[in-house]
């Protein structure tokens, strides 16, 4: 189980990170700037342990905030890897020079961390979640 507060942070921080590079989208580092949130979206994927966005949130904004609701971070681990897949296909066609295919990839992962960042109405972790429900992953 873990802290909702916690995964909301991971999401938006992660969106802002990809909402920076489309804003600089014409410049030749944003792929690589997708590339390295990726990363940071993928290791977070294998294991919250892993991911240093919910690091930073559990050493310096927890500690300001009581206790929040907690959840089974399942299926938000599952739509993350999916979402860091999606992301870095839209990178790699940035740099392949498909640039409107790689940033409507980018910007679909945006839109769909902020939708459930903010109303935790995502619709790739709804369909995953369908497909494959929580409770039938073995662990």
């Amino acid at each position: 189980m873990t802290d909702r507060g916690e995964r909301r942070f991971h999401q938006l921080v992660i969106a802002g990170g990809f909402c920076l590079a489309l804003m600089i989208a014409w410049a030749l580092a944003a792929p690589w700037v997708v590339t390295l949130i990726v990363l940071v979206l993928a290791a977070g994927s294998i294991s919250p342990a892993w991911s240093l966005t919910r690091r930073f949130h559990r050493y310096f904004v927890a500690p300001l905030y009581p206790d929040g609701p907690t959840e089974d971070p399942t299926s938000f681990l599952r739509a993350d890897g999916l979402l860091s897949v999606i992301a870095f296909a839209g990178a790699v066609f940035v740099v392949a020079g498909v640039p409107p295919l790689g940033w409507t990839l980018v910007g679909l992962a945006t839109l769909n961390l902020l939708m459930d960042g903010f109303a935790d109405a995502a619709p790739i972790r709804r369909l995953l979640d369908r497909a494959l429900p929580p409770s039938e992953i073995q662990e």
